[in-house]
């Protein structure tokens, strides 16, 4: 085991894990958010032949090199029909967006800027040959990769995907994530306070939430008491079924924090016990087999940030994600910031907003840094990196942002 680690190399250690879950294969409406098994490759040209950009009319161009210019309407284009109708000099065909374009037309001149009149088109404006249509391939060509294996699949993947006859498509099983909550003072949302000590479980929900975000399944094992016997019985049970396994609180050094131990006697090899970095210092990662296991601090704003720059991390490669961090840019400060002590790294949690004049994240460490101060991280949020050492950031300053929500 490794004590009190450095951020990168706790980094080093859980990316450097071994295990790559199986594939299934899963309908296109169940694949968004998925990773990508396979790699999707175009089976014909698209367009496979030239097709019309805009509704308007099919030209020649030396027809309307100078406008106004009055074309006589031999036919219309419907999109679907792969014989259209084609024109001589001094005529033009109607034509719609997705329509086969003729041979014998040049360009297609918007519809706005024509008007018809008794079989008759006047074009009002001149376009370059060629205008507004679609050449064949200008989308994907045959034979072309369109999406790498390891993508995590959005929107645009799942067209692609459909557009290339692909209803099925191979992705990493969803990993199996067990939430284990502790701590004698909390309750569910639902259940009343018996005593004014008492306070709400937040973690066990931000944990499921950031469980699917990532791709994972998450197993609610519920909260358990401050007591060794309990925690060891629940930890047990949940490493039977689960990939991973994460639990909140019961890992730093008080006297009724169980974990630690308790995972060890279960058999697990722990690997760290403590990062340099704030917040969030006791951290706990291990593993058992083909199984691994997440002891994450109490405090609700520790817990979102451990997960999103360790355990997102873990469940990203193992589903054989060829990206498998969050999203890191530059940004701007546009306030001084200082802090007191510079022995850790430090995930600065900030508001950021993106300014199309000055093309770069302007970027606003917020005034509430503490664990607990979970309402802080409403809205758009992100974390600026303040590495080990550097006391004091100017305005103006570049420094790196993990967007963590709200991108």
């Amino acid at each position: 085991m490794e004590f009190y680690v450095t951020f990168e190399r706790a980094v080093e250690l859980i990316t450097s894990q071994e295990l790559t879950l199986p594939f299934q294969q899963v309908p296109l409406f169940e694949a968004a958010g998925r990773v990508l098994r396979e790699a999707i490759v175009a089976d014909r040209n698209d367009p496979p032949v030239p097709v019309s950009a805009m509704d308007g009319y099919g030209v020649r161009f030396p027809d309307v090199e100078s406008v106004p210019s009055r074309l006589n309407v031999k036919g219309v284009v419907p999109a679907g029909v792969d014989k259209p109708v084609e024109i001589e000099r001094g005529e033009a065909v109607k034509i719609f967006t997705g329509s086969v374009v003729p041979d014998s037309v040049d360009l297609v001149v918007p519809v706005e800027w024509t008007e018809e009149r008794e079989g008759c088109v006047e074009v009002k404006k001149s376009f370059q040959k060629g205008a507004n249509i679609r050449p064949p391939g200008e989308n994907y060509r045959k034979g072309q990769v369109l999406i790498r294996e390891g993508t995590v699949l959005g929107a645009p993947e799942i067209g692609i995907a459909a557009s290339v006859g692909k209803p099925y498509l191979k992705v990493s099983v969803k990993p199996k994530v067990g939430i284990v909550v502790t701590g004698s003072e909390l309750l569910e949302p639902w259940e009343g306070f018996k005593s004014p000590v008492q306070i709400r479980n937040a973690n066990g929900y931000i944990l499921y939430s950031l469980v699917k975000e990532a791709g994972g399944e998450p197993v609610y094992f519920g909260i358990v008491r401050d007591s060794r016997k309990e925690i060891l019985k629940v930890l047990s049970e949940a490493f039977e079924t689960c990939d991973v396994l994460i639990t909140s609180g019961g890992v730093s050094m008080g006297d009724y924090d169980f974990v630690k131990d308790v995972v060890k006697e279960l058999g697990v090899e722990v690997l760290f016990y403590k990062v340099q970095v704030k917040p969030g210092k006791p951290v706990l990662f291990g593993r058992k087999g083909n199984r691994f296991f997440f002891g994450l601090p109490g405090f609700p704003v520790s817990v979102f940030t451990s997960f999103n720059l360790f355990v997102y991390p873990l469940l990203m490669k193992i589903q054989g994600a060829a990206e498998v961090f969050k999203p890191r840019v530059k940004g701007v400060l546009v306030e001084d910031f200082k802090r007191r002590k510079a022995d850790r790294t430090e995930f600065v949690r900030c508001g950021f907003s993106y300014s199309p004049e000055e093309g770069r994240f302007l970027v606003s460490p917020l005034r509430r840094q503490g664990s607990g101060v979970l309402s802080a991280l409403v809205g758009k949020r992100a974390l600026m990196v303040v590495p080990k050492g550097v006391k004091t950031l100017s305005r103006g300053d570049s420094v790196d942002l993990i967007l963590v929500k709200g991108l």
